[in-house]
């Protein structure tokens, strides 16, 4: 189908400054999709799908949907039939099946298969345009066959499809993030139209120290790198972050204080607790000994519910059951990234936080965060798509 016979049967008579993209939003998380097509303007949501009960209480919490609108909490009972004409079908569709994180199972992955929910809907709706979002490692699977499934699936459906691997730090957040996003239409004038999409240098990441995933040390001064979505917490170990300490005057103390059980230890106010120790002693099977700068560093696993290391000029050896560091630099303490940090280096507005940390666990709230599209790029590619979509309509307006 057509642009033009696709305005011709939705008999939309309406000058071209007040054209609106209505768009059904699938897979929608917390509502990143969402949060970036309202910056681009020009776009109007017609519903949403979401399976997590908690990630859907934060898109109601920040994008409170009308009555109008309608709601799936699974994308395998949608009915496309009963579904509101719309012009964009946009969302992430799981990713775990093709993440190099992953064990990349691809469609023999539950997860996975949820690729031809989005196909469903399509071949029965046929919007205008399509706007997906996937990890890189869908290009490579199974040696590119799985991205060529895709890619024949939705060629059969009529579709003109382009791909790009965007970085967010090119986007106005100081996030390492690459992303793949596909876009497909039905129009063949919209080619070179939406995609290439091109942002802004950034800082680079700069590793302080070297180590596995979740406990490699970085320097808040660059960039994040990439958030995750792991469970219970985990998004938290995302990485660690040397922050300088040295204009204000920081104590330098002989032991390490107790840290506790709470995530957010290593932010708290309370005399005593998770200060940044900066002089400390390393157990050895004498006694202690003193530690030096320029010491090496191990962040593994060192017995039951500990983890040891050497940081330059001194180490916190006590950890709580939430897993926090107590591993210091001179000079500066190293943390974790907090929910609201996340949140904000996926590009949402304090006030879209606030209502997301408001109802979540910090668990959830990490979870949520990681598993977002980031709002900055979604503008970006919408505020192209709106442009081709002007452009097209002006030209059938005529």
């Amino acid at each position: 189908m057509t642009f033009s016979a696709f305005c011709a049967r939705c008999r939309k008579k309406v000058k071209k400054a007040e054209r609106i993209i209505r768009y059904f939003d699938m897979f929608a998380g917390v509502g990143g999709f969402r949060a970036g097509l309202d910056l681009a303007g020009g776009f109007q949501c017609i519903g949403h799908c979401e399976i997590d009960k908690y990630a859907d209480a934060s898109y109601r919490a920040i994008h409170a949907p009308g009555k109008e609108e309608v709601y799936y909490p699974d994308a395998r009972t949608i009915d496309p039939k009963e579904l509101p004409d719309f012009d964009l079908l946009c969302g992430g569709f799981p990713c775990q099946a093709f993440s190099t994180a992953g064990r990349r199972k691809g469609f023999e992955d539950a997860r996975g298969t949820l690729f031809f929910e989005l196909a469903r809907v399509v071949k029965e709706k046929r919007p205008p345009y399509l706007f997906f979002e996937n990890v890189p490692g869908l290009l490579s699977h199974d040696r590119g066959r799985t991205f060529g499934v895709i890619l024949s699936a939705l060629y059969d459906l009529g579709y003109h499809v382009e791909w790009t691997v965007l970085n967010s730090k090119h986007f106005g957040v100081p996030q390492s993030r690459r992303r793949l996003f596909l876009i497909g239409y039905l129009d063949p004038r919209c080619a070179g139209k939406i995609l290439p999409v091109f942002g802004t240098d950034a800082k680079a990441l700069v590793q302080i120290v070297p180590g596995r995933h979740g406990t490699r040390v970085y320097n808040a001064d660059g960039l994040a790198c990439t958030l995750t979505a792991a469970q219970g917490g985990g998004g938290a170990h995302t990485g660690l972050y040397f922050v300088d300490l040295t204009k204000g005057d920081p104590k330098i103390t002989a032991n390490a204080r107790c840290l506790h059980t709470r995530q957010d230890g290593s932010l708290t106010n309370f005399k005593g607790q998770n200060s940044g120790v900066l002089y400390i002693k390393e157990a050895t099977k004498k006694g202690y000994k003193e530690a030096h700068e320029g010491d090496s560093i191990d962040l593994g696993f060192a017995g039951s519910n500990t983890r040891r290391g050497r940081v330059f000029a001194g180490v916190a050896h006590t950890v709580d059951t939430a897993n926090t560091h107590g591993i210091v630099l001179r000079g500066g303490r190293v943390r974790r990234l907090m929910p609201r940090e996340c949140f904000r280096l996926q590009g949402f507005s304090e006030d879209q936080i606030d209502k997301i940390l408001a109802i979540n666990s910090d668990a959830q709230a990490y979870k949520q965060a990681g598993n977002s599209v980031t709002v900055t790029v979604i503008e970006a590619i919408g505020r192209r798509i709106r442009a081709a979509d002007a452009e097209l309509y002006a030209q059938e307006s005529r």
